[in-house]
């Protein structure tokens, strides 16, 4: 019998009860939404906003009214309550959303009566996980919606919202097809093998393969892009005591920062400074001087300042050209694997000098920190200098450590399916068929079928195909209340 291959899904449904929060952030406000999806959505809303006179009829889906709520006869609030029917809302189940006056008063006073009318307050991320189980987003699409709400910059906003509208589902749900039409013609031969029966030549299968692969792989290839996009570009600025350092961090972040003083060892701890540039942004750290310490505090300081460029993504190495000094070799051994920039600084005291610094690929810039002579050029040159040139390429970019984890686990699985097709040997026509490790039915054919089906559940995993409930309740547990 013929028997299509079984992929272990995890079947989930949605609750039944209905759930509310506060949509908009607590706080002063022009308005407040508050939110209701449930079955007893519009029942609960009715109850308390109804209509003067009464709407023959009811209200219909994708309406709204102006409605004053009351508590006995006391005036609460006036407010627009609009009505999303089901299937046709965010979660897919009847929405209501009462926008009400801002501020602590009303939205609290509308959310009480709304719990006390049958409802109950939704966990964090709560409507977005509906939507997700309703079938109306995709898991990597519900996640966009967090990476919307937190994006800090345009470039981090904008990758949002090309997966908000299903750019990295699109790939991975091409890679899936492929791989599951090659697994159902695997199955469908191992269930005829003893009459010799093949559906596919191997040359065929292995192009296939080898052309997910190239996919899987150029699509994980940007998540370091995607990750800086996201998080920013962790920039540490380090040098000697007195190199200017701090007057630097002002001087790139535009104001007064971090405390500048001719004595030496003013800065005893990372100050951090946050900035836009090309649509990035840049998490400028300013560090403790290096030079052998004097005490407990200062080595403590020193200690920091290491780890500090053990995580970034560039190092800013700050000299004074008027007197200059350099760190130490071990800190100098830290630059090895970095991107590392070196800034002459304080120029307008002294004539332009040579400089050599034991590491490689190390871009030079010159500049006034103080008068803020060539900081402009200094800002605009840090994005590409980790990115590349081609920073502008509007590409899906994958920013989650999650899908990163799920693409490199099947591309992991579809090489070892690669590994099963033996290499064309020397002098061999290129058109001639491999044969796979083993033979081409039996063992290893099922080797090869249990791989695919093992990357199939990987890249499912991103668009939450194959995921289990325990990842869901951990990704939805990241989002706000009310989303």
């Amino acid at each position: 019998m013929f028997q299509v291959c079984s992929l272990k899904f995890v079947v989930l449904f949605a609750p039944s009860d209905t759930i509310t929060a506060l949509a908009t952030p607590p706080g002063i406000g022009g308005i407040a939404v508050l939110r209701i999806s449930g079955a007893k959505a519009w029942e609960i809303a009715d109850a308390l906003t109804p209509p003067n006179p009464p709407l023959q009829g009811g209200i219909k889906g994708g309406s709204a009214r102006f409605s004053r709520i009351f508590l006995k006869d006391e005036l609460i609030d006036e407010t627009i309550v609009t009505y999303f029917k089901a299937p046709h809302s965010y979660t897919g189940e009847d929405v209501i959303e009462i926008s009400c006056h801002g501020g602590r008063y009303a939205a609290g006073r509308v959310l009480q009566l709304i719990l006390a009318n049958g409802s109950r307050m939704a966990r964090p991320g709560e409507f977005t996980e509906r939507a997700f189980l309703n079938g109306k987003l995709d898991l990597a699409q519900a996640e966009a919606v967090a990476e919307l709400i937190h994006a800090r910059t345009d470039r981090a906003g904008r990758a949002a919202a090309r997966q908000l509208a299903g750019g990295l589902s699109e790939k991975v749900r091409a890679m899936r097809s492929r791989l599951l039409d090659l697994l159902a013609l695997i199955e469908l031969e191992l269930d005829f093998s003893e009459e010799d029966v093949q559906f596919q030549t191997l040359t065929e299968r292995e192009q296939t393969l080898n052309q997910v692969i190239q996919e899987a792989q150029a699509l994980c290839d940007t998540f370091q892009r995607g990750r800086l996009v996201r998080e920013g570009l962790r920039i540490a600025i380090i040098g000697a005591t007195n190199a200017g350092k701090s007057t630097l961090l002002n001087a790139l972040a535009g104001e007064d920062r971090a405390i500048t003083s001719p004595e030496h060892g003013t800065t005893r701890d990372v100050v951090e400074a946050r900035i836009e540039i090309q649509g990035l942004e840049l998490i400028l750290q300013d560090t403790a001087g290096i030079r052998k310490s004097s005490g407990a505090i200062e080595s403590e300081s020193i200690a920091r300042t290491r780890r500090t460029i053990e995580l970034a993504d560039i190092v800013l190495l700050v000299v004074d050209e008027s007197d200059p000094h350099w760190p130490e070799a071990e800190t100098l051994a830290l630059l090895s694997d970095k991107d590392t920039v070196l800034v002459l600084n304080k120029v307008d005291l002294c004539q332009p000098v040579a400089t050599q610094l034991a590491v490689s690929n190390v871009a030079e810039f010159r500049v006034s920190a103080l008068k803020s002579t060539g900081i402009e050029k200094l800002l605009n040159a840090l994005p590409p200098l980790v990115l590349g040139q081609d920073i502008g390429n509007e590409e899906i970019v994958v920013t989650e450590t999650r899908h990163h984890d799920a693409l490199t686990r099947a591309l992991d699985c579809l090489c070892r399916a690669q590994d099963l097709f033996a290499p064309t040997e020397v002098g061999k026509r290129s058109d001639s068929p491999p044969t796979l490790v083993g033979g081409q039915k039996g063992g290893s054919s099922v080797l090869l079928a249990s791989d695919l089906r093992d990357a199939l559940n990987a890249l499912g995993e991103i668009t939450g195909e194959t995921v289990g409930e325990e990842i869901l309740d951990r990704i939805f547990s990241k989002f706000c209340i009310g989303k």
